[in-house]
């Protein structure tokens, strides 16, 4: 019974997109001090470490809006060939630090501005766990080289880039 035990353990830690390595658990996160009205608008994911919530989406985007206090958020993704959506809101607690509440989720998730392009068309979000990260870009394709970027980014900042996954926009 044991061995059946751990075996089924083992086989549920497989699925995992994406584990953290512990090595980065102390690691240092290099935040970008960004204004909320930067963010205005919509972005595509096209690449993530994906957050359990997102299996099966393609086709993701992000739009901000300025409410008082932060941005409204709505999260878009095509999956099973329909389009689902969560609303809800990001609000600036710290230097590149946001609190986002998603509707029908029970807790804020901490999501940190962790780089920009110089042109200021990609953003690299990520969290403090490092279970979830993004690459949002402002137009549904990326090239090699952003996309390198991106991965020594999040490198830098703990994220094992071997796991970072391109979102299709196709």
């Amino acid at each position: 019974m044991k061995r059946l035990l751990l075996l089924s353990a083992l086989a549920l830690a497989g699925c995992d997109v994406h584990t953290p390595s512990p090595r980065y658990a102390f690691a240092p996160m290099y935040l970008l001090d960004i204004a909320p009205e930067r963010l205005l608008g919509t972005w595509y994911e096209v690449a993530s470490f994906p957050a359990p919530f997102q299996d099966g989406c393609s086709h993701t985007t992000a739009t901000y809006g300025a409410i008082e206090g932060g941005l409204s958020v709505v999260n878009q993704c095509r999956r099973g060939g329909q389009t689902v959506q969560i609303t809800g809101t990001a609000v600036p607690v710290g230097p590149g630090q946001f609190k986002v509440k998603l509707g029908g989720v029970p807790f804020a998730g901490d999501y940190w501005v962790i780089g920009q392009s110089r042109d200021g068309r990609t953003l690299l979000v990520g969290t403090p766990t490092r279970l979830a990260g993004w690459m949002l870009h402002r137009d549904a394709h990326v090239t090699e080289a952003e996309r390198r970027w991106a991965a020594g980014v999040f490198r830098k900042n703990g994220y094992d880039e071997a796991a970072l996954q391109r979102t299709d926009q196709r």
